[in-house]
């Protein structure tokens, strides 16, 4: 019930800021909301996908999900999915538990959650922050998932994808984005 009331309230704050701008500050628009606002998505209505990953110098990586809408009906994600990477056992990795990011690299600028609305059998994804250690790092070596635990916000339904990732700092993601995913 609270989180029907809080997605409600950002629905309608989302309708009533002027397009491109909240307090002085330009805003990249991802997707306008149509003028009958979507339901949330609903934890049976959706699947999830591993991407791809962008690996720079550095041991950067940059991992890309996406949250599929199986239902028949247009559907709104807004926020910060849950992202955890395990071990063989199924038990959280040390520095497993991703933290929300406004801002990842490869970022041109800081993206806030914004309200997005997800058509039936399209996609909205959202990006994972680790880093291997990458060249000339001596420590020991960094835990490997072997699988990531993923929920889209609002949801109580989990995912669990086999999914090695090493990473020898803490995990970030950001929050759901629209638009074409790769």
């Amino acid at each position: 019930m609270r989180g029907t009331i809080l997605f409600t309230i950002a629905v309608l704050a989302s309708l009533t800021a002027v397009p491109g701008q909240t307090n002085g500050r330009q805003v990249r628009s991802l997707k306008a909301v149509s003028s009958t606002t979507a339901a949330p998505c609903r934890g049976a209505d959706l699947s999830v996908r591993y991407v791809d990953d962008d690996a720079a110098m550095g041991g950067v990586h940059v991992a890309t999900f996406a949250f599929k809408n199986e239902s028949a009906s247009p559907c709104a994600l807004m926020g910060y999915p849950v992202f955890h990477l395990l071990n063989g056992s199924g038990r959280v990795l040390r520095r497993g538990r991703a933290i929300n990011s406004r801002q990842l690299p490869g970022d041109e600028a800081p993206m806030p959650p914004q309200l997005i609305t997800v058509e039936p059998g399209k996609e909205a994804g959202f990006r994972v922050y680790f880093n291997t250690g990458g060249a000339g790092y001596l420590g020991k070596p960094c835990p490997t998932s072997r699988k990531v635990w993923i929920s889209a916000p609002g949801s109580s339904r989990s995912f669990i994808l086999k999914q090695e990732i090493q990473s020898c700092t803490t995990v970030k993601v950001s929050s759901i984005r629209g638009g074409a995913i790769e």
